[in-house]
């Protein structure tokens, strides 16, 4: 692992939006207490006095190690207090805690004995920047994915249940963002009140973008007053304690008071679905967080603690700005574009030409490149919260209607909307126009987030074209030519800029708006060894035409920016792959229903003879044990695509 840089060093906190928080610590003292937290055994043996000291020495390192190494910070900066009372007040691991989409579980790992393996959080190998299995029995379920807790907690509770063991408690700690999500209420309304359920919901008005939709402004309205809760606990305890008739008067006056509420309160939607429910209780007291989990665990039952945190507490530029903070890249260069930030002006482009387009994302409008196309156009982006599903049967519906929708979802999320694509989109022809944004392998935030599926399912409907730009001007004319297709399509793309590689390679005289497929490398005719990429990827398979054209091989190297239809496209490939040459196809995604795999068989239906290969994906559930470069532990890098290529000539040479 890398050396922590000799440039940090102590002082007030200095923050880039892009992640660079320099001066953020200094190397711990030997009477601070964090060094001394090896486990929760450590964290329960301090006492209560001594937590509000640990909170603000968990921030110092939070800080610390994600302007070093990056990360989630604004999200684990405002769970502290929450994270060190569920460990103090639950028998962990013993009770389970499921933390929804995991990001926020740094503090978690950091009092689970994890702390020593900060500095390889999200390299691949390393410390998993989400909740994982395999790397802590304080991990009882693996997230990545939003609105999946409650659910996961409900199955532990009922399993307990199933087997008798009714004094272990399950803990399910969601945000207000994930509530948007429809599982999240599946969970909910499938709940059986008398287990031992507790769920916490985290409450800071943020997803990844500021949270929007009716339920998280129910969630911000509900409010029971301080008194209103200590005479409930007091009458409730007095009247229970009277012989004989204190339960029955207990039972009047609850039913006294829960109509008189009625009248005097709006509706909570929770105690309306016959949940115990509790707050809202400020999150960043770490007094008021314990006594409220406490009392939930006296209940026994199905209990909602609402707590009210702030997202950054304790760095005042991430309070102010959460957004910016969400995930700490501290290498990233701001100055060069990404592709979904060239995506949204050329979008506000086609809008500013059509009142018709309009863009639809779930909760990820910054990260997507729609901040600007939404305050252009206000009425014409709609975010739905964290709604992969009903985002694409809303654009159905959209299209259905004569409007030009532009779904705008991550690759590894788009999978949550399969159902709805096949069934609203595809079977129905109607044009809606996805936009597949990061695109490729994610190696600091792990499996649960590759974007290597999508060509893949997306392939087995026909009716669906997919589109792969390399550059800015090639899916700037994806997005024209196809504004006013009749037919549904793809367009993909990773979190990076344009290859300039590539551009040079592909592209020597300019006229880079022409996505048809592209040669490079030995004249055609000539090529003994063909490669065929798209994507990210491909700038691996140019090296290694290139390391062959080193070695006297000629090598020839094909771009694809569309991948679909695979009939077209192969007959595409056939045209320009010289008689006898061996292809090796080179694709950042699964092997099983790929563009490469279903692109071969079409070119071997074409010529038996073929000699070919793909490289890709075979099985993404295998991960790196230890710190590796992802296309090398895959077998898809430039080395591994000249290895394979020697291969099919040295097997040409036996058969000749």
């Amino acid at each position: 692992m890398k050396a922590k840089r000799d440039a940090r060093q102590g002082g007030t906190k200095n923050v880039h939006p892009c992640g660079r928080i320099s001066g953020a610590g200094k190397n711990p003292s030997p009477e601070k207490l964090l060094p001394g937290i090896h486990g929760v055994e450590d964290l329960r043996a301090l006492p209560d006095k001594d937590m509000p000291r640990l909170a603000a020495e968990i921030r110092e390192f939070l800080i610390s190690h994600t302007a070093e190494y990056g990360g989630h910070l604004a999200s684990n900066l405002g769970v502290v207090e929450l994270t060190l009372a569920i460990h103090r007040v639950f028998d962990t691991p013993r009770d389970h805690v499921i933390w929804d989409v995991g990001h926020q579980s740094y503090v978690h790992k950091i009092v689970t004995g994890r702390m020593d393996a900060f500095d390889t959080l999200r390299v691949p190998g390393g410390l998993s920047g989400f909740t994982k299995r395999e790397e802590s029995e304080f991990d009882p379920f693996g997230a990545g994915h939003s609105s999946t807790s409650i659910s996961a907690a409900l199955g532990f509770a009922q399993a307990d249940a199933m087997r008798g063991e009714s004094n272990r408690y399950s803990v399910a700690v969601i945000g207000d963002g994930a509530l948007t999500g429809g599982l999240a209420h599946e969970a909910l309304n499938n709940c059986d009140k008398n287990l031992p359920l507790i769920i916490i919901l985290n409450e800071n008005e943020m997803s990844i973008s500021r949270v929007t939709g009716a339920f998280p402004h129910l969630v911000s309205r509900l409010r029971i007053s301080r008194s209103y809760r200590s005479v409930k606990r007091g009458t409730s305890r007095f009247l229970r304690k009277i012989p004989l008739i204190g339960r029955p008067l207990y039972r009047f006056a609850r039913w006294i008071r829960n109509t008189v509420r009625k009248m005097l309160y709006e509706s909570n939607y929770f105690e309306e679905m016959g949940f115990s429910y509790m707050g809202p209780y400020d999150g960043g007291n770490y007094r008021k967080v314990k006594r409220a989990l406490e009392e939930a665990k006296e209940k026994n039952c199905c209990a909602i603690v609402h707590l009210r945190t702030v997202k950054g507490k304790g760095l005042s530029e991430a309070e102010a700005n959460p957004n910016a903070f969400h995930c700490i890249y501290p290498h990233c260069n701001p100055e060069e574009k990404t592709f979904h930030e060239v995506f949204g002006e050329a979008l506000c482009d086609l809008a500013e030409k059509d009142e018709s387009v309009c863009a639809i994302t779930p909760a990820m409008a910054t990260g997507s490149g729609l901040e600007a196309f939404g305050e252009k156009y206000p009425g014409r982006l709609f975010d739905v919260g964290i709604a992969e599903g009903h985002a694409l049967t809303f654009a159905a519906a959209l299209a259905a209607a004569g409007v030009k929708p532009y779904p705008v979802v991550y690759s590894s999320f788009l999978q949550r909307a399969y159902d709805q694509i096949v069934h609203d989109i595809a079977l129905q022809h109607l044009p809606v126009h996805m936009i597949v944004d990061r695109a490729s392998l994610a190696p600091a935030d792990g499996a649960t987030h590759h974007g290597i599926y999508d060509v893949a399912f997306l392939s087995e409907m026909p009716q669906i074209r997919i589109y792969a730009p390399a550059t800015f001007d090639a899916l700037r004319a994806m997005l024209r030519d196809t504004a006013n297709v009749p037919y549904p399509t793809a367009i993909r793309y990773p979190n990076t800029s344009e290859s300039k590689v590539l551009k040079a390679a592909f592209y020597p005289q300019g006229d880079e708006s022409d996505y048809g497929i592209r040669c490079a490398g030995a004249t055609d005719g000539e090529a003994r060894v063909v490669f065929v990429s798209y994507g990210k990827i491909a700038v691996q398979a140019w090296e290694a035409t290139c390391t062959l054209r080193d070695e006297g091989i000629p090598a020839q190297m094909l771009l694809l920016q569309e991948l679909n239809p695979t009939e077209e496209v192969a007959e595409q490939i056939a045209a320009h792959t010289p008689t006898g040459a061996a292809v090796v196809f080179l694709e950042e995604g699964v092997y099983n229903g790929g563009a490469g795999m279903l692109l071969t068989d079409a070119l071997r239906q074409r010529n038996p003879a073929l000699r070919c290969k793909v490289l890709a994906i075979r099985d993404p559930a295998v991960t790196p044990a230890s710190p590796c470069d992802l296309y090398e532990f895959y077998g898809i890098s430039a080395a591994a695509a000249v290895e394979a290529a020697k291969e099919l000539l040295s097997e040409q040479k036996i058969l000749l």
